[in-house]
């Protein structure tokens, strides 16, 4: 059965309100997006064992034993991979602890401007600005003093659950804070660990394992990193189609089909409560790589070939590109369903990332990105 070509309706254009509603429903449900423990800090440790393991029944006593820790199970080479949230004790305490760090900052700073000033007053003792350099020098140390003090009150505070009582501290030495700080945090990670792994032991039979604990800065950091990526990724594409057209319509187009699909696939994964970790970023660079593959192809066939018209030229490259784009659909389908089934929590994210993708670029890129490039050629043989 032969499709109609849906480019030589009159009002083809009309057809990108489609890919259009789709990336506003998804930007509702981006926001419900869950970070995984890549990102929102937690701990990982492999174990080695022999042992026949049921992922979803360990997850469920390591949650009950350990509430909150939302674990998350997947078999590795020789064991398994365990993926813990972040304790909320220990959450909050980090927290804490890097504004200790923030203010010992400013701290130091006032202090080195402090004995600037001074020494410049000995050379120039009636200089009036100097003296007020001092004066606000001498008040941004006594504030950063008073802000280490309350921060690491609170941090001992919440860590006394893993350390005892809160130590007391000299609340005038900023150098021993800071290095109290650091201490009590790395006592109270250190008996958690201590609690984790003596858990796991009750559950599970393994010879060695290996712990990493990602704290919530570190995620956020990453985070950042991800977005830095992202970002470039979209300049170095959107230059490169630039260098390709000469122009800027085709270049907004494959943009906007490559920025829709990941909106679409991050909404998606909002809906479905797929979490987003350091392994999505590697399926969106995949999705950019699909996306820009079949908006190239549909660009380049409408405005740099000659036979036929450009309707038919469009309609011909559409069945090429769904054809293309539906083997990969199919070929990451298998995937996520198999990680499902063996709760993969890595290969779930990629391949939920780039499935979702797929699906929207066959919408972004037939009923967006070609009218629109469509459109442009008709005006460009109009002159």
């Amino acid at each position: 059965m032969q499709l109609p070509n849906i480019y030589e309706y009159k009002h083809y254009k009309l057809l990108i309100i489609i890919p259009i509603a789709m990336l506003l429903v998804s930007i509702y449900f981006i926001p419900k997006i869950q970070l995984d423990q890549s990102l929102k800090g937690g701990v990982s440790i492999q174990l080695q064992t022999n042992s026949t393991i049921d992922t979803r029944t360990l997850a469920a006593g390591i949650d009950s034993a350990l509430p909150g820790s939302q674990a998350s199970i997947s078999r590795s080479p020789g064991g398994v991979s365990v993926t813990l949230a972040s304790n909320s004790t220990l959450y909050q305490a980090d927290a804490y602890s890097t504004a200790v760090y923030a203010s010992y900052g400013n701290y130091s700073n006032a202090a080195y401007l402090i004995a600037a000033y001074k020494t410049q007053l000995q050379s120039q003792p009636n200089n009036s600005s100097l003296t007020s350099a001092l004066d606000g020098a001498e008040t941004n140390q006594s504030n950063a003093l008073t802000a280490m003090q309350g921060n690491l009150a609170n941090e001992l505070s919440l860590l006394s659950v893993f350390n005892g009582g809160p130590p007391a501290f000299n609340s005038t030495d900023a150098q021993a804070m800071a290095a109290l700080s650091a201490s009590a945090y790395s006592n109270a990670s250190s008996k958690y660990k201590d609690k984790v792994i003596s858990v796991l032991r009750s559950l599970v039979n393994f010879s060695s394992y290996s712990y990493n604990e990602v704290t919530p800065t570190l995620g956020l950091f990453f985070l950042s990193q991800i977005e830095d990526i992202i970002i470039w990724a979209f300049v170095a594409v959107a230059i490169a189609v630039l260098f390709i057209f000469r122009n800027p319509v085709p270049a907004m187009a494959v943009v906007f089909s490559s920025a829709n699909d990941i909106l679409v696939a991050l909404g998606v994964m909002g809906i479905f409560g797929i979490p987003f970790g350091v392994a999505s970023i590697g399926g969106i660079l995949m999705l950019i790589g699909y996306s820009i593959d079949t908006s190239l192809l549909s660009s380049i066939r409408i405005l740099k070939r000659s036979e036929d018209t450009a309707v038919k030229r469009a309609y011909t490259t559409m069945k090429t590109g769904i054809t293309m784009t539906s083997a990969a659909i199919i070929t990451f389908a298998i995937l996520f369903i198999v990680s499902y089934i063996a709760f993969i929590p890595t290969y779930l994210e990629i391949s939920g990332v780039v499935l979702a993708g797929l699906l929207a670029d066959i919408f972004t890129t037939w009923f967006g990105n070609t009218p629109m490039v469509l459109a442009y050629k008709k005006r460009k043989e109009l002159r």
